[in-house]
């Protein structure tokens, strides 16, 4: 096998785990647990906790096997929602993808072993419900968006097993991010219509029509505005208020125009925007505690680990 094609496999191996979601996946538990879970740990505690990084490590390599399994239930739908990603995830064959599918799941297990029995049994537990959703539950409108979301959430549920930290503020922070997901989740299932219909899938628009789906997402968007707006008042947050306070414009503005919103790339646009939405919270995390020396030591902490 030449170079260029070994390349085009690392590539297309790469597209399929989706490595972009999981380098934000890292950012975003990092950060949480600097920030949301542990505030109170010393920063360089924490990036120098081996256990925090078995766990994180545990949590992309299941990420990532999920990813796998969906493509590899999907293939044939994705084929007609996305021809050109589909042809390079094509250069890596449906059985390498479950060896890879099975290396990355016991992986994570032995790693979670030596953690604890505990995150053992939550990360065996996460990659049956990861499977389970592949298998069956992903062709039933509505169970399959809650059942998603919960997927999704469920790494961060991890840094809360290990930190065993849970405040009011972290269940409003949890809240708004889990409808978030599930608002991103519901447009995408409006962009997808004709490949569902194609291939038997429900899905809510098609089950229950547009106008529910739109009262849904309006409904949806209310509720986070509303948690924001709570967020924004206990003042909690520090800096990354002004992350909620954007977002509720914009999810006001959403509420309104929502309904005049009609193409299949209208709804596209608006699933990219509410991905850009999650990627922008991450990142805002930060802004909890802005102090450019906290923010220096962290920096140095991590140049030291990756030099």
């Amino acid at each position: 096998m030449n170079g260029q094609k070994i390349i085009l496999k690392i590539i297309a191996l790469f597209s399929v785990v989706r490595g972009y979601n999981l380098i934000v996946l890292i950012l975003a538990q990092y950060l949480a647990a600097l920030f949301i879970f542990a505030p109170e740990i010393g920063h360089r505690q924490l990036l120098t906790n081996p256990r925090l990084d078995g766990i994180i490590l545990c949590s992309i390599l299941c990420v990532a096997a999920g990813y796998i399994i969906n493509n590899f239930y999907d293939l044939e739908k994705d084929e007609l929602k996305r021809p050109l990603q589909v042809y390079l995830q094509k250069q890596v064959s449906q059985g390498f993808k479950l060896t890879v599918y099975i290396v990355l799941n016991t992986t994570a297990l032995v790693i979670a072993a030596l953690i604890s029995w505990k995150v053992f049994v939550f990360f065996l537990a996460y990659q049956f419900l990861v499977w389970f959703y592949s298998h069956k539950i992903n062709r039933f409108a509505l169970i399959k968006n809650f059942y998603l979301v919960i997927i999704r959430v469920m790494p961060f549920f991890a840094l809360l097993v290990y930190f065993d930290n849970f405040s009011y503020n972290l269940a409003l922070h949890a809240v708004f991010v889990t409808i978030l997901f599930l608002i991103t989740d519901i447009v995408k299932d409006l962009t997808s219509q004709k490949a569902d219909l194609i291939y038997n899938y429900d899905s809510i628009p098609i089950k229950y029509g547009i106008d529910f789906t739109k009262v849904l997402i309006a409904s949806l968007l209310l509720i986070d505005i509303l948690i924001g707006f709570i967020i924004i008042y206990k003042n909690d947050v520090g800096a990354m208020k002004y992350f909620f306070i954007g977002a509720d414009v914009c999810f006001i503005i959403l509420f309104f125009m929502i309904w005049k919103l009609k193409t299949s790339q209208e709804y596209k646009i608006l699933h990219y925007f509410f991905k850009g939405m999650i990627v922008a919270g991450v990142f805002s995390i930060v802004l909890i505690e802005i102090n450019p020396l906290t923010l220096q030591t962290i920096a140095q902490n991590f140049n030291k680990r990756i030099n």
